[in-house]
C-alpha cells in the first residue's frame, strides 16, 4: 500500500516547493529573517507584504530587506536595513509579542515599497463558509435515544482591526502596544575612598598692623599757665580697635608766686600712658573715633628768689577721655587730630615754706594733640 502511494507523494512535494519557488521569485520583497523561535517564519513576512501590496510589487526589483529579530527583558526588538541607490535605512519596531512584531515589520516593508499602501486596503480573503447544522433525528415520544451534547460551534469572532503605525524616520523606536516598559535600574552610587592627602597645616593669619605716633601736647589745669609739650606712641591695630601705650613730657615752666614778686616757681610733668581707641567710622583715607587712657607720672616743682630756695615732687594719676580723628593723605603716613578732658585721681598740691600753697592742679583738665601716624 505505501509502495503504491510512494510517487505520487513525491509528485505532490515537488509540486509544493516548485509553487513555493514561484510565489517567492513573484514576490516584491527579498527578505532576510532572523529570529527566535516561535516567531513567524520569513516566508509568513514575504506573504504578509505581498498581500497588503495586493500585486503592486515590482518583482523584476524586490526591496532587499534584512531583519534581526532579539528578545529583550521580555520584549522583542526587529531591526530592518535596506539598501537602495539613497543609502542604506534602519528602522528598529518592539512589540510585546514577537507574532504582533512580525505584522509591523511587514507592514514597514510593504510601506518601504508602496507608501500608499494604506489608502486603498488589501482585498478581503474570501468569507468562511459557515458550517452547517445538523439536526438531530426525530424519535418517538417513549423512545429513550442519546442526543449528541456536542456544542455548537461559536459563530468566528470578528478580526480587530490592524492599526498602521505611524511613519517613523530611520533609527526611531516605535512601540506597538502600549504596555509600559519596565524603567532601568538606578545605578549605584559611587562610593569615592577619601583622599589620604594629609590637609595642610592652616594659614596662619598676618600680625596686626603696627603704627608710631608722635605727636604735640597742650595742656590746660596742669600747670598755672597753658602748656605746650610733646610725646609718642606705639600702637598695635586688632580689626577695628588699636591698643596704645606711650609717654609725655610737659617741659619746665616757671611763674611768679602772686604773693611776692621776686620769688619763682618751676614746674615739669613726665607721664607714660596706656589706652585704647575704636574706628566707629572707616572711610578712606579718613577714619574717627573715641579713646580712653590711663596716665600715671611725675610733677616736679622748684621755688627760686627766695631765702630758703627748695624743691619737691608728687605722684600724678589721671583718667582721661577724648576723640581722635586721622586722616591718611600718604599711605602709610596719616595726619592725627585729638581731643579730650581728664580728671585727676591725684591733686597734688605745690607749697612753700612761709607762702603756704601757691598751685593746685584743676579738678578737670584738658588735652589736645596734633601729630604724625606712621603705620607698618
Amino acid at each position: 500500500m505505501l509502495r503504491a502511494r510512494a510517487p505520487s507523494l513525491i509528485v505532490a512535494v515537488l509540486a509544493s516547493l516548485g509553487l513555493a519557488a514561484d510565489a517567492h521569485a513573484s514576490s516584491g520583497v527579498r527578505l532576510r529573517w532572523s529570529a527566535p523561535e516561535g516567531c513567524p517564519t520569513a516566508e509568513a513576512i514575504s506573504a504578509e507584504v505581498d498581500r497588503l501590496l495586493g500585486g503592486r510589487g515590482s518583482p523584476e526589483a524586490p526591496l532587499d530587506v534584512t531583519a534581526e529579530v532579539k528578545r529583550d527583558a521580555g520584549r522583542y526588538r526587529v531591526r530592518l536595513e535596506t539598501r537602495s541607490d539613497e543609502g542604506p535605512r534602519v528602522r528598529e519596531v518592539d512589540a510585546a509579542s514577537c507574532a504582533a512584531l512580525g505584522e509591523a515589520a511587514a507592514l514597514i516593508i510593504a510601506m518601504m515599497i508602496e507608501p500608499d499602501v494604506l489608502a486603498e486596503p488589501p482585498p478581503e480573503s474570501p468569507p468562511r463558509p459557515e458550517p452547517k447544522r445538523v439536526e438531530p433525528p426525530k424519535v418517538a415520544p417513549t423512545t429513550q435515544t442519546s442526543i449528541d451534547s456536542t456544542p455548537e460551534p461559536s459563530p468566528p469572532r470578528p478580526e480587530p482591526q490592524r492599526v498602521a503605525p505611524p511613519t517613523v524616520p530611520p533609527t526611531t523606536r516605535t512601540s506597538i502596544d502600549s504596555t509600559p516598559k519596565p524603567s532601568p535600574p538606578r545605578p549605584e552610587p559611587q562610593r569615592v575612598a577619601p583622599s589620604t592627602v594629609p590637609p595642610s597645616a592652616p594659614q596662619q593669619p598676618p600680625p596686626p598692623p603696627m603704627a608710631l605716633f608722635v605727636r604735640a601736647l597742650a595742656d590746660v589745669g596742669s600747670f598755672p599757665a597753658p602748656t605746650l609739650g610733646f610725646g609718642a606712641a606705639l600702637s598695635l591695630f586688632v580689626g577695628r580697635y588699636r591698643l596704645e601705650a606711650g609717654i609725655s613730657y610737659l617741659p619746665t615752666r616757671a611763674f611768679a608766686f602772686p604773693t611776692l614778686d621776686t620769688a619763682t616757681g618751676n614746674i615739669d610733668l613726665t607721664l607714660a600712658h596706656v589706652g585704647a581707641c575704636a574706628a566707629f567710622l572707616q572711610r578712606r583715607p579718613f577714619e574717627l573715633g573715641p579713646c580712653v587712657s590711663f596716665e600715671a607720672g611725675r610733677i616736679q616743682s622748684a621755688s627760686a628768689g627766695i631765702s630758703s630756695p627748695g624743691q619737691g615732687a608728687a605722684a600724678w594719676l589721671a583718667f582721661s577721655a577724648g576723640g581722635r580723628f586721622a586722616w591718611t593723605f600718604a599711605r602709610p603716613v596719616s595726619l592725627v587730630v585729638g581731643v579730650g578732658a581728664g580728671v585727676p585721681v591725684v591733686h597734688p598740691e605745690l607749697a612753700v615754706s612761709g607762702l603756704g600753697a601757691v598751685h593746685r592742679a584743676s579738678p578737670v583738665i584738658g588735652r589736645a594733640e596734633l601729630g604724625f601716624e606712621v603705620r607698618f
